[in-house]
């Protein structure tokens, strides 16, 4: 597996494939091998063939964590952005670039930075369901800010009185939207998944912290798909709205009966309407 250095932290990518070329970058607490399933899909359809880059971000797959400590900054999605923007200085060749949740918010920036260097390197964009919190609050979408951060406190407050397990049943029922979301998994799976706890404290901070305004939105001239699915959250179809308002050249697609986790609960629609921007996208003038 490939690996480039940044910010002295070795940050590991996948490289698979030949053909057109896709930056897909992963959710919180996962890490490249989430993009499999949309993948295989893409691969069975008419458009490709596809090289596909899969970025692990800090502390995610192989890459490492973010160096912590009083001589280290906090980590934020600029410094996630440097991965996405690293790997392409390397590739040399314009990608379309995906990301989903956190990973659809380090795409963004990547994208808006990649925008002040001329927009070279980025072909279109594809958001699914980024995160996006304070975009909600500088919308007027204040109920919709208002859960996101209820349920970020909720997950804290278990934290901080020891019960990691608390935290993340309340955090994956409310976002795969079913209440036995958590206790349905294996005691290995929910081990790994508790391991990821102080991850995600530092990804909510991140989330709270987000650079990105309603102001950038407005510049970003990039070709762009937004995906939601109708039955996820309202904070995460609240953001899809904001982006689709605020950015130039953005569409909306909707899979219906989808939540949050769509590229692993319904990854043929993902990749089909993935596929499909694509190719659009390939018939458009430079």
């Amino acid at each position: 597996m490939p690996s480039i250095d940044i910010h002295g932290v070795r940050a590991h990518y996948a490289d698979i494939g030949r053909g057109v070329p896709v930056l897909m970058v992963h959710a919180a607490t996962n890490h490249g091998g989430q993009w499999d399933q949309v993948r295989a899909a893409m691969d069975r359809t008419a458009n490709g063939p596809y090289r596909y880059l899969l970025p692990d971000l800090f502390d995610s797959g192989r890459t490492g964590p973010w160096p912590s400590g009083p001589s280290h900054r906090e980590l934020t999605f600029n410094e996630e952005a440097d991965i996405v923007l690293g790997v392409l200085a390397v590739v040399g060749a314009a990608v379309h670039l995906v990301g989903h949740s956190y990973g659809g918010a380090v795409a963004l920036r990547a994208a808006l930075r990649a925008a002040l260097r001329g927009g070279a390197g980025i072909r279109s964009l594809c958001l699914i369901e980024p995160g996006g919190c304070p975009l909600l609050a500088a919308a007027g979408l204040q109920s919709e800010y208002d859960e996101y951060v209820a349920v970020m406190d909720a997950f804290l407050t278990a934290l901080d009185r020891a019960d990691p397990p608390a935290a993340w049943r309340g955090f994956l029922n409310y976002y795969r939207g079913h209440p036995d979301a958590w206790d349905s998994l294996d005691q290995d799976t929910q081990a790994k998944i508790i391991g990821k706890s102080q991850t995600q404290r530092q990804v909510y901070r991140a989330q709270m912290s987000n650079p990105t305004s309603l102001v950038e939105l407005r510049a970003l001239k990039v070709e762009t798909m937004i995906i939601t699915g109708d039955a996820s959250t309202a904070p995460e179809r609240g953001v899809c709205r904001v982006l689709k308002e605020y950015l130039p050249n953005a569409m909306l697609h909707i899979i219906p009966g989808a939540g949050h986790p769509m590229p692993t609960s319904h990854p043929t629609e993902v990749a089909a309407a993935l596929s499909g921007h694509i190719n659009a996208i390939r018939n458009l003038p430079l």
